[in-house]
């Protein structure tokens, strides 16, 4: 699914203002889509709070629309009207009779909310950026505390539509009621959080003007089915592929068994792996049907170059660093062994990101490849702060390709173009999960020899997965969500028909 940030949905708005679309019948259809929304809930009394701009207007419309259809409904206006439509529906609310209050005197309001059952939030929307002036974080200190129904319209105030960050103080929507298109910030937490459920409206918007402006996805399962590699009933083993993973250590001999469970059990017709002898031990006690190939020393090394090399001339695919270590030898002939495959598809993990982070110039020549960090392995590997902006720059300044890892994880290409994936359930949340997600990527790039494609699998089936298990969250391992990876083919056979 199409979605975009702030900046783009505001010249999706401009533009189908600037195609014949009045203003004011945008608004209006905002304001209905919201009324609706609220018409499900048999709520009897509401306050809706309203800003000055256009997120006011539509807070306005909504207002005239439910005390209309004889619900009992306050205004308080925390800013006066100031754009034309916000004047011109606010007018039209208080001509019905509808009561405004002002935000002077938040205390003599608090009575006033605690007898609601529903609030809207129409302050802000998505140009919400920086600090809540005081009063203001107050009020929504208090609704927040409310046992009342949360609606925000476009997106919760004091929320980021860019990338999810959040004021001191935000708005806790149970639901969020977003037009034209979903935003970036909408997915991405905190703000995922607190935007409740999104309900997107498109009513009076143009397809194709919203496709021309957004830049971004949301991974859905149309998406996924669409991407997902056909299986020819007269193939072999070498049709799906082959994938070499390269890892693990004396200390860490479970991380490349779990990326070679990710990449058998997504469909991959031939899975290699190359470990130290301890962690080829456990791989062939585990996981038969892999072939497990052992370094000559206790962890990576130069001396490990020469067949390392022929190995990954005759595979389509190499996940690296899977428990590998950050051994001063392992880190340079992990250097070497990049500059010399640049061409070849990697998915680079855990310390063979390390290992980049001491020479980022091999990245812009690695153009099929992706690097897949978790937050403190972005700090490391960026010398930046791990957020929306800073994925963005890093990808475009170093032309590569990245996850940034997270409860909502982001592909981010060459071009700062996003993929956002929220599949998932807190069963991730255990050591081993990022060892998965490097194999079953490694995979699909290897079945399809296409890697952003093959990360936007990886992303959703590992996520797809823990929700489909039928076993509690505390309970999923990264080894047992992969082995559940059937549920999802089936799944996504079932939407194929």
């Amino acid at each position: 699914m199409r979605i975009a940030f702030p900046q783009e949905v505001r010249r999706i708005d401009r533009d189908i203002i600037e195609r014949g679309m009045p203003s004011l019948l945008l608004m209006e259809n905002a304001a209905r889509s919201v009324f609706e929304e609220v018409l499900k809930l048999g709520v009897n009394k509401g306050v809706v709070l309203c800003g000055s701009g256009n997120n006011g207007g539509d807070g306005y419309a909504v207002a005239r629309l439910l005390l209309n259809r004889g619900l009992d409904i306050s205004v308080i206006a925390c800013y006066p009207p100031s754009s034309e439509d916000c004047r011109s529906n606010a007018a039209f609310f208080s001509s019905m009779g509808g009561s405004i209050f002002g935000l002077q005197e938040l205390s003599n309001l608090e009575h006033l909310l605690r007898e609601s059952d529903l609030v809207v939030d129409g302050i802000f929307g998505t140009g919400f950026h920086g600090k809540l002036e005081n009063r203001l974080a107050s009020l929504i200190e208090l609704v927040n505390s409310l046992n009342v129904y949360r609606i925000a319209i476009d997106i919760p105030s004091g929320v980021s539509g860019f990338d999810g960050s959040i004021a001191e103080q935000a708005f806790m929507a149970d639901k969020t009621v977003t037009f034209a298109t979903g935003k970036t910030g909408q997915f991405i937490y905190p703000g995922r959080e607190y935007c409740g459920e999104v309900v997107v409206k498109n009513e009076g918007f143009s397809s194709t003007i919203i496709e021309s402006h957004s830049s971004c996805y949301l991974i859905d399962d149309e998406t996924v089915v669409k991407l997902l590699p056909l299986r020819p009933p007269n193939s072999y083993k070498g049709t799906y592929g082959r994938v070499l993973i390269i890892g693990g250590s004396e200390k860490y001999s479970g991380a490349p068994l779990l990326s070679a469970i990710g990449a058998m059990f997504s469909g991959c017709g031939m899975v290699y792996t190359y470990t130290p002898p301890e962690a080829a031990m456990v791989i062939r006690n585990s996981l038969p049907e892999s072939i497990s190939l052992v370094s000559s020393g206790s962890h990576f090394s130069i001396d490990d170059l020469p067949v390392i090399s022929e190995l990954v001339e005759n595979v389509d695919s190499v996940v690296i660093g899977p428990g590998i270590g950050r051994e001063e030898d392992t880190v340079y002939a992990i250097q070497k062994l990049f500059g010399r495959f640049s061409e070849k598809s990697f998915v680079v993990d855990a310390d063979a990101l390390y290992a980049l982070s001491k020479d980022l110039s091999v990245l812009s020549r690695m153009r099929n490849s992706l690097t897949t960090p978790h937050q403190g392995e972005f700090r490391i590997l960026s010398k930046s702060e791990p957020d929306l902006k800073s994925l963005m720059n890093f990808c475009r300044s170093n032309q590569c390709m990245t996850i940034l890892k997270g409860a909502s994880s982001v592909l981010c290409d060459q071009n700062g173009r996003l993929d956002i994936n929220v599949t998932g359930t807190t069963g991730l949340a255990k050591g081993g999960s990022g060892d998965l997600l490097s194999g079953t990527i490694g995979s699909f790039a290897a079945q399809t020899g296409d890697m952003k494609r093959a990360a936007i699998l990886g992303m959703y089936f590992m996520g797809k997965a823990s929700e489909l298990m039928s076993c509690a969250d505390p309970s999923k391992t990264a080894s047992s969500i992969g082995r559940s990876y059937s549920e999802v083919f089936s799944y996504l056979e079932e939407l194929r028909g």
